[in-house]
């Protein structure tokens, strides 16, 4: 990529990385907060923020999942996903 572009369009970009860099370092971050906040009273324990982060390039360590920790997961997305049924 380099090897085609001129220096002028180099220094364009590092000026564009330095107003907002690709990918946004906070945004999974924020995203997952936000995650967490819609979850709050619909699950009986709140993942960490950590857990709702998404390893977009594979560098968090591979984490081998239990059945048990499989079904705890699928029972939080469960209840994330369940509207409120209530009416008028």
């Amino acid at each position: 990529m380099l090897a085609g572009m001129d220096a002028s369009e180099y220094v364009y970009w590092q000026a564009i990385y330095a107003t907002e860099p690709f990918p946004e370092e906070r945004a999974d971050l924020r995203t997952a907060e936000v995650i967490q906040a819609l979850m709050l009273g619909r699950v009986k324990q709140l993942p960490n923020i950590a857990d709702l982060i998404h390893d977009y390039w594979g560098e968090a360590k591979s984490r081998e999942q239990s059945p048990a920790q499989m079904k705890a997961n699928m029972d939080i997305i469960k209840a994330a996903s369940k509207r409120n049924k209530t009416r008028k």
